[in-house]
């Protein structure tokens, strides 16, 4: 998962990052954990709409609440769009 975070960061494909050198590569990682993460859209993007919906919503909305992909597991449409579902659910409630 990295490796493809590191393209996209990049603007490189993952030939290219197969290509790094393990100095370089390892050089990456020690960067991204240490001093800067590198972006995660889904978060950023939660962390606005929460900012933006905490006001005119009866319960404060948490980040977690806006990201309707698990990073652990790949999922199908179908429960993406059943999370988004659940996500307005409540947001309504």
């Amino acid at each position: 998962m990295f490796k493809l975070r590191l393209a996209g960061h990049l603007g490189k494909t993952l030939a290219e990052i197969d290509a790094m050198d393990s100095r370089e590569f390892s050089l990456w990682i020690a960067y991204s954990r240490w001093f800067r993460p590198l972006d995660d859209s889904w978060l950023q993007t939660a962390m606005l709409a929460t900012c933006e919906l905490a006001p005119h919503t009866k319960k404060t909305p948490t980040p977690e609440q806006f990201i309707p992909i698990e990073h652990n597991t790949p999922q199908h449409w179908s429960q993406i769009r059943a999370t988004l579902e659940r996500m307005k659910a409540d947001l309504e409630g």
